[in-house]
């Protein structure tokens, strides 16, 4: 989007003052006044006509290094600024909006009119057919999807009477990961429900896997039944799995920080418990193990709660990172509710592994219902939250400032300029 032309110094009252000063100077026949008037004129549309045609021959593009980033990591973003005209220019100044929850290292953040941005400026005269690059250098201080764009370019004529300018609507985004930081003592227990390592004792079973079948018991899910050797046998008859060693993990992360949503939130806890969350999943499918995901939040462009099916290869990994970078710190629905259903897409024997910054009464009993299903559930707290009393859960703590707690890293920064004639 361009912009009319603007003038910083040229208004009416000049145009009609020289004219009088023209009508003047010609009337009492004084050529002094006269080429004044003249020069005013000229000068003030040889200097339009220049900033009307200063950024004909602009051409601007950006690249980022990186379009993935955990927190506190250092972006590069590459730009460069071509006049492939034969106008040259004394002066260009480029306005590049990009998101305040990023730190550009040794350049200055202006303010900007666009929520949630900040503008980096440069400023470069540029001569005709010419190049140059640059580039600066982004610290990630949060968790998010971010953007850098729109960019407004300005130039004018070299003496800065007037002045053009356009807005380019090109956004790139880059996705700001949680911090995965080493979870010391997890004390999760390592077998997982769908693996391949055949056992001789039954401690879990792999619904994927049926072996044969047996007579119905009253403890037996009607979801195992087999209904053609049911059929033939005329009595009810269910399947039976192969036994694994593997055990399924479902993490399910209540950002609920007070009990009353009236109370507000606490955004410390609600993100150390983001941290929590990325990190123990991170461990878990290290360990080939299958890990699931749910929220009672939502991400970024969605009205439903953050819900990612179990899964152990790298994809599921980028999957719950990117859930959760760009979750929205603030629930919206009841967790307790979101664990007692979403916990039965889990057999019995899987790991149900709550992280929460408060304990409620309705969530004692979610979780009481899933110890009840067979589900080992393990209590992973932010900061001080009572214990429930309840067989069979187990319990770890951990600190309410993991998200904001420094990095061991530095980086260096670095911007480099180059110029060059355009072949």
């Amino acid at each position: 989007m361009t912009r009319p032309i603007r003038s910083h110094f040229f208004n009416a009252a000049w145009f009609y003052g020289a004219g009088i000063v023209l009508a003047t100077g010609m009337i009492l026949g004084q050529a002094a006044l006269s080429l004044l008037a003249a020069l005013v004129y000229v000068t003030a549309g040889l200097s339009w006509l220049w900033a009307r045609h200063a950024l004909d021959g602009l051409h601007y593009s950006r690249k980022l290094s990186e379009t993935r980033a955990f927190r506190g990591d250092v972006l590069t973003v590459f730009f460069t600024l071509e006049n492939r005209s034969w106008l040259p220019l004394a002066w260009v100044e480029i306005d590049e909006h990009v998101s305040d929850r990023v730190r550009a290292l040794n350049v200055t953040r202006l303010p900007s009119d666009r929520l949630g941005t900040r503008l980096l400026r440069h400023t470069t005269p540029m001569r005709w057919k010419y190049r140059i690059s640059w580039s600066t250098e982004l610290e990630c201080l949060e968790r998010g999807d971010h953007q850098i764009g729109p960019v407004t370019i300005r130039s004018g004529d070299p003496f800065g009477f007037f002045t053009r300018q356009t807005t380019i609507n090109d956004v790139e985004s880059f996705l700001v990961y949680p911090d995965v930081r080493p979870m010391p003592e997890l004390n999760i227990p390592p077998d997982f429900p769908f693996g391949l390592t055949r056992v001789n004792h039954h401690l879990l079973t792999d619904p994927a896997r049926v072996i044969g079948v047996r007579a119905y018991t009253p403890d037996d899910s009607t979801r195992h039944i087999h209904w053609k050797a049911t059929a033939r046998l005329q009595e009810p008859y269910v399947k039976v799995f192969e036994p694994t060693v593997d055990l399924q993990a479902g993490i399910f992360l209540n950002l609920d920080t007070f009990e009353r949503y009236w109370e507000g939130m606490d955004f410390r806890r609600s993100e150390s418990g983001i941290v929590a969350a990325a990190s123990i999943a991170h461990h878990l499918i290290a360990e080939r193990s299958i890990v699931g995901l749910a929220a009672n939040a939502v991400v970024a462009g969605s009205d439903q709660n953050l819900r990612i099916p179990p899964g152990r290869d790298a994809r599921q990994r980028t999957s719950i990172l990117e859930g959760l970078a760009r979750l929205q710190p603030m629930a919206i629905s009841s967790f307790p509710r979101l664990l007692t259903s979403a916990a039965r897409d889990y057999p019995a024997g899987s790991t149900i592994i709550v992280i929460a910054c408060i304990m409620t009464e309705p969530l004692e009993i979610a979780m009481q219902s899933a110890i009840e299903r067979g589900h080992r559930v393990m209590l992973m707290r932010i900061g001080e939250v009572p214990v429930p009393n309840l067989p069979r859960l187990t319990v770890a703590s951990l600190p309410d400032d993991l998200a904001h707690r420094d990095r061991t890293t530095r980086h260096r920064y670095a911007r480099t300029v180059q110029s060059g004639m355009v072949n």
